[in-house]
């Protein structure tokens, strides 16, 4: 390709850009409303979910044993040297892209997009396998209480051709793209339209524009009848409780802020509870062996529970609507991370001195601390676990869903996907159609699609992010050594390189079909990239 090629896609958006532009966008804007005690909130609903009422028995049984201790340290520590890095770039860059953002500042445009395209694979993966965790354990509940759903109600279709579903859903979001390019008429939010109008593809600019948008709109609904037809159950809890929280995300961030607060509330004082109360029925005799497993039990333990620490990326996309990012995003990140670093190793610590460890992963229930409440004669307690995992989970969802809507606003802003995804409401200050469309894909998938494996797509895209987030660090200080900065990196440049080649290995440890499916995911990326979004950038019609 020609050397203007590489010189259009490899151009930075400056830090005063992007904060120029923030301050510039015409039309209503997000509120700044949110302060550190909100983005820390947010922190533990991300980070606290399953993994605490759940992953933490099964690593001691399997890996670790009482080392599982050990395990949330190192997995924390790896944490840390990215949450670091994020910490340094949300204090230089208050808007809400997150990672798409700061890569955009570092190393590019096209590093952007692709850091972009990996995180709405990120979230929606992920929001689509925890609302199906939500409803299993949800209808577990409600079978207790009994209230049977019928079988077509509970599941996802098993025999879905999920070839249809894909191109299914890339012509449906192809067509998005070029009829909110078309309704728009093809300018870019807050560009110059007399000079961007040269450039525009024939396509954005005549009614084939609409002509093709519709056509690639009638594909996806012809690949859906192909679906249609296989349609033999649908897993309703899924999809309704993806439709309730992107219905409060719509309303507006306050409405999110309270309802996070309250799932944190909830969790957090069953955690503590579970502290409180194991404290006094801890056994040392059952610490003894203490790495039963050796190091590599403990190391291989870590590289399990670090997916319990995954989703504090998605808290730096407040950065946008807080009242003082530069200092509310680090203090709100650093602080959620290390306060259920110290929760998830008290757990730990309680679960396997209570019980002997080999006790605490067996099949069926599956969730140790119940089992540790029932071993210490408090089954009453039992009902409350329930609950809590209810609570985590439900959080661990917002923050994906309205981390996914506020990355997408952002891309669109800068012009690389539809201007309909940037649109904020007037009433609500909220990107309402990025919420609504996005949610709706989320909920579809999560209500219809098997998720199995491609859960792993939610960690490798995330160990993805994090990589391009500690090597933005590095560069930005290169670059820009004197830029003044609200929070600096400790340990540079040792942690942030840390911080990526940690996230390199565990990248390593997924499996090979993990890595080709990402592979495929991020070449129609790019595919998107060159025909479409290179040709609508801001920068480009700068």
């Amino acid at each position: 390709m020609s050397s203007n090629f590489w010189k259009e896609t490899l151009r930075r958006k400056s830090v005063d850009d992007i904060k120029a532009q923030s301050d510039e966008d015409e039309g209503p804007r997000l509120h700044r409303v949110l302060d550190a005690r909100d983005v820390f909130n947010h922190g533990v609903a991300a980070i606290i979910g399953t993994g605490i009422f759940v992953l933490t028995g099964v690593a001691a049984a399997n890996m670790a044993g009482p080392g599982i201790l050990l395990s949330f340290v190192l997995a924390g520590l790896a944490c840390a040297c990215v949450s670091f890095a994020y910490a340094e770039l949300s204090s230089m860059i208050p808007v809400s892209g997150s990672a798409y953002t700061y890569a955009y500042a570092t190393l590019g445009e096209l590093f952007a997009w692709i850091i972009g395209w990996d995180l709405l694979l990120e979230y929606a993966v992920g929001a689509s396998a925890v609302a199906s965790g939500w409803s299993a354990y949800m209808q577990t509940i409600l079978k207790g209480l009994g209230l049977d759903l019928p079988v077509y109600l509970t599941v996802a279709p098993p025999n879905l051709p999920m070839t249809s579903v894909c191109v299914a859903v890339a012509l449906v979001v192809a067509g998005i793209f070029m009829l909110g390019r078309t309704i728009s008429g093809g300018g870019t939010e807050g560009s110059k339209k007399s000079v961007d109008a040269p450039r525009q593809s024939v396509l954005s600019r005549s009614p084939l524009g609409l002509l093709v948008s519709l056509g690639l709109l009638g594909g996806g609904l012809v690949f859906g009848y192909d679906i249609a037809r296989h349609l033999t159950s649908i897993d309703l809890c899924a999809v309704l409780i993806v439709a309730f929280i992107n219905f409060w995300l719509v309303k507006g961030v306050n409405h999110t802020a309270k309802m996070t607060s309250v799932f944190v509330v909830i969790k957090l004082a069953i955690v503590v509870l579970f502290i409180v109360v194991g404290a006094f029925h801890i056994d040392t005799a059952n610490y003894h062996p203490f790495l039963p497993f050796g190091w590599s039990g403990v190391l291989t333990g870590a590289g399990s529970v670090f997916f319990a620490y995954i989703g504090f990326d998605a808290v730096t996309t407040l950065s946008e609507e807080c009242k003082d990012p530069q200092k509310d995003v680090p203090k709100g990140v650093l602080g959620s991370l290390a306060v259920c670093t110290v929760l998830y190793v008290l757990v730990a610590a309680i679960m396997t001195g209570a019980m002997v460890y080999s006790s605490l992963g067996g099949a069926g229930e599956g969730a140790p601390m119940a089992k540790v409440f029932d071993h210490i004669g408090m089954g009453w307690a039992i009902p409350l676990v329930s609950v809590g995992v209810i609570a985590g989970i439900s959080s661990v969802l917002i923050v994906l869903l309205y981390g996914q809507s506020r990355i997408m606003m952002r891309m669109s802003k800068d012009g690389l996907v539809s201007p309909v995804f940037g649109k904020i409401s007037e009433r609500f200050r909220t990107p309402v159609w990025s919420i609504m469309i996005w949610g709706l894909i989320v909920a579809l998938s999560a209500g219809l699609v098997p998720i199995g494996e491609l859960a792993e797509l939610t960690s490798i895209g995330t160990l993805f992010a994090f990589i391009i987030v500690s090597l933005g660090v590095i560069v930005l200080r290169v670059k820009e050594p004197d830029r003044k900065r609200g929070f600096s990196c400790p340990g540079y440049p040792y942690v942030p390189i840390a911080g990526a080649i940690m996230s390199f290995i565990l990248m390593l440890s997924l499996p090979g079909i993990t890595w080709l499916r990402f592979g495929i995911w991020m070449l129609l990326g790019l595919l998107v990239y060159v025909v479409y979004s290179r040709r609508h950038s801001r920068l480009q019609n700068k």
